[in-house]
């Protein structure tokens, strides 16, 4: 028998099980039969990548549960790099568990924790940053916790030294003028790493934030984005001082400066490339009777901008084999990562795949691979930032 009309046939629709994410965003997650139930949901998937728990309240007790699962030989084989879990009234012990995570995990890239309840506790913010130099956090959200203040920069800043974290949001934390002496030793010492600074709506007044912006023109490169908006309040001795600059002009010398090491980042990146292009072939296959020394004082000149401490980074990676890119595309070639076109871009223009995952031209790309991987041997050689040593 047949059947008028054409069947439509209706693709299927993705099992929850094939996604690599969980989003349980105010999704009624309570205390420790909250973390039972996100536990569950991570095991009943092959691949989880992200976990959105935003605006539940697993407090500090369902977070010990959570986080003791994820440090677990179990979750340990789930390569989890986003977690998001503000306002969940997690406290200071809820706290201590992650930092206790995060000094043995090594995908995790990105940790929102706004608006909780941690209190600026100095032996728990030392922890936690001590923790958090193990880890291969990127990004890091401490925005809204408006309890931390003052206690907290005093502890926090002179422990942090982290090769791997770029973005720091302390916005709305309750800090103060108080708190500028240990951030300014911080961004201006070798142990910032930073591209990204946010501190908006706390209470460092004009004074302050013309202090922070004058320590950033003198003595930091790396920082590329810094907001320090809805700073306001003004101290008594804003008023009296004449020798501040007032807020446009304060802004002004922000927005130079950073335009400043923005340009000075892209010059670093471009002579480094360059450099490694002409390092492979002296190095590795030597045809000047020049010793090794004048050598590489001659390819000194092909980076200027660098310092002697980057360019030797770069005459190490270069000088060994195992550093070169493999010729032949692996077996599982499609498999690997690729970019990930723009949709609003898709019909424009034509993408060509390698077998090895990059992309032959990426210009439409919202995350390019090469890109990644550029920016990842930047950081292996120490590159990504203008290095103020070489002045």
């Amino acid at each position: 028998m047949s059947r008028r009309g054409s069947l439509t046939v209706r693709p299927k629709k993705a099992l929850l099980s094939t996604r690599s994410y969980i989003d349980q965003m105010d999704g009624g997650l309570t205390s420790v039969q909250g973390a039972q139930e996100i536990i569950s949901m991570i095991t009943s998937r092959r691949l989880v990548t992200k976990l959105i728990l935003g605006h539940n309240q697993l407090g500090s007790a369902g977070c010990i549960v959570l986080f003791r699962f994820l440090s677990s030989a179990i979750g340990r084989k789930y390569r989890i790099t986003e977690i998001s879990l503000n306002s969940n009234e997690i406290g200071d012990e809820g706290l201590l568990a992650i930092a206790e995570h995060l000094k043995n995990d090594v995908f995790l890239k990105e940790f929102f924790l706004q608006n909780n309840r941690f209190t600026g506790d100095a032996t728990v913010m030392r922890t936690f940053a001590s923790c958090l130099n193990q880890s291969r956090l990127e990004v890091l959200s401490l925005t809204t916790n408006n309890m931390l203040s003052d206690p907290f920069s005093a502890s926090f800043f002179p422990t942090l030294n982290s090769d791997s974290l770029q973005e720091l949001h302390i916005s709305s934390t309750g800090i103060t003028q108080l708190s500028l002496a240990p951030i300014i030793e911080y961004i201006t010492s070798r142990r910032c790493r930073l591209h990204t600074l946010k501190c908006n709506g706390n209470n460092f007044g004009l004074r302050g934030v013309s202090s922070l912006v004058k320590a950033i023109d003198t003595g930091n490169y790396s920082l590329v984005n810094v907001e320090l908006f809805s700073n306001h309040s003004a101290t008594p001795d804003d008023a009296d001082d004449e020798d501040i600059p007032d807020w446009k002009t304060t802004e002004s010398l922000l927005g130079r400066v950073l335009g400043r090491n923005i340009y000075l980042r892209q010059q670093t990146a471009r002579e480094a490339l360059e450099l490694l292009r002409h390092s492979r072939a002296a190095i590795l296959h030597p045809s000047s009777r020049f010793p090794t020394e004048i050598q590489l004082y001659i390819l000194s000149f092909l980076a200027p901008s660098l310092s002697e401490a980057q360019r030797l980074n770069i005459y190490n990676y270069a000088s060994t084999t195992k550093t070169l890119p493999n010729l032949l595309p692996t077996l599982q070639s499609f498999e690997g990562p690729a970019c990930i076109p723009d949709p609003v871009n898709m019909g424009l223009s034509v993408w060509e795949i390698h077998r090895t995952g990059g992309c032959t031209s990426c210009s439409g790309s919202l995350v390019c691979y090469r890109d990644q991987e550029r920016q990842k041997w930047l950081g292996i050689v120490q590159c990504s930032f203008f290095d103020r040593g070489y002045l």
